[in-house]
């Protein structure tokens, strides 16, 4: 049984990204197993992000699909741009993702890749143990991205951002390439949170995208009624035609995660508690703390990310807000509104939780008091009680 440096259990965008984290490192020369029983060769998901203009360099620039400096939003009291200042937002198809990453990984000799069903992943005094197809492996870490989280936990707040999203070409040059739209809550909320979020790519075509934060996934057949229905009532298409289909499912939930399992284990992506509980965003977190990973084996041999008990402090928000989404204690298209036009300078900020404390309770008195008060002991309540 050959023994590894590093297996990366699940190769998409956690894995592939961790690999190549190493490739950029003094470890790059350390060998690396990645398994994975698909072979990421499709345009399977459209990552959206915000970054800050002159930030450190990010080594996907070069393969961002569209960037924008402006967006626009449109919600209860409010329709137009927002000026993002000093940030842009950026979508990354998943193809170029994976074709990028491959073909970079692909350059050192000492990273191998296998197809297969992962079966089995333990620690043990030597590392390590992975099986996959019925094969033993071994590594100094095993980096998990495949574990699924226990969403049914009654003390934790368990929401599903689900979403179906059309590639369309249109008759008519209805959209604007310089301005996504990334809420539009003018359509019917059903007592959740609904809206479309459209990324254009040129006048005639873009992808227009169905979202929800609740409990609940939908038919087929109901993803697509939404769809046709917001294209018929807000864009001025003309005739159109269906070029791609997307589909995913993003846990919201505050479940308790371990990313540091064992001596040997460490998960990633959502599995290490990387995705945002009450946004559903990973990508940019993913990477951070990716690269944090990195940096700390480089300098320690040990993969544990230094964390502050003070920074803990934003799983409470995201426990506070998906406990206001859950109960249905304010409407979740007037929430939004107040978040996006009352604190454009700091939204951004603050959700990649690197805003002053001061800033978060400039944001918090702009949200209704009661509602969020009321979660606040509510989520104190289940934590004590469960």
């Amino acid at each position: 049984m050959k023994k590894y440096d590093f297996i990366i259990a699940g190769g998409g965008m956690a894995g592939l990204s961790l690999a190549y984290y190493f490739t950029q490192s003094p470890l790059r020369d350390r060998s690396i197993l990645i398994l994975d029983q698909e072979l990421k060769n499709s345009n399977d998901r459209t990552w959206c992000f915000w970054e800050r203009s002159q930030g450190p360099a990010n080594p996907f620039e070069a393969i961002l699909f569209r960037s924008w400096n402006t967006v626009s939003f449109h919600g209860t009291s409010f329709a137009g741009p927002l000026d993002m200042g000093h940030y842009r937002y950026k979508m990354l198809r998943g193809i170029d993702f994976y074709n990028f990453l491959q073909n970079e990984l692909a350059k050192y000799p000492t990273i191998e890749r296998k197809q297969a069903t992962i079966n089995r992943i333990k620690d043990t005094p030597q590392g390590g143990f992975v099986i996959a197809n019925d094969e033993p492996y071994i590594a100094d870490y095993v980096f998990d991205s495949t574990f699924l989280l226990k969403l049914d936990q009654p003390e934790n707040h368990n929401l599903l951002q689900h979403f179906k999203g059309w590639v369309i070409t249109t008759e008519k040059a209805c959209f604007n390439p310089e301005q996504p739209e990334i809420m539009d809550f003018r359509i019917d909320q059903q007592g959740d949170c609904r809206f479309v979020y459209i990324l254009p790519f040129t006048q005639k075509t873009a992808l227009v995208e169905f979202t929800l934060f609740n409990e609940n996934l939908l038919t087929e057949a109901e993803y697509d009624t939404q769809l046709r229905q917001y294209i018929s009532l807000f864009l001025d298409t003309g005739a159109y035609e269906i070029n791609e289909t997307e589909y995913g499912v993003i846990p919201m939930s505050d479940v308790e995660t371990q990313e540091i399992l064992s001596e040997h284990i460490v998960r990633i992506g959502t599995s290490g508690g990387y995705t945002k509980a009450s946004t559903g965003y990973t990508f940019q977190r993913t990477q951070r703390y990716l690269q944090s990973i990195v940096r700390n084996i480089n300098q320690t041999g040990k993969p544990q990310r230094p964390v502050s008990w003070f920074k803990k402090r934003f799983k409470l928000y995201d426990s506070i807000f998906l406990n206001v989404l859950e109960k249905h204690r304010h409407p979740a298209d007037d929430i939004f509104t107040r978040v996006y036009t009352k604190n454009i300078r700091r939204v951004f900020t603050f959700l990649d939780e690197d805003t002053r404390f001061i800033d978060e309770l400039r944001l918090f008195a702009t949200m209704p008091f009661m509602p969020f008060l009321r979660a606040f002991f509510d989520v104190l309540r289940r934590k004590i009680t469960n």
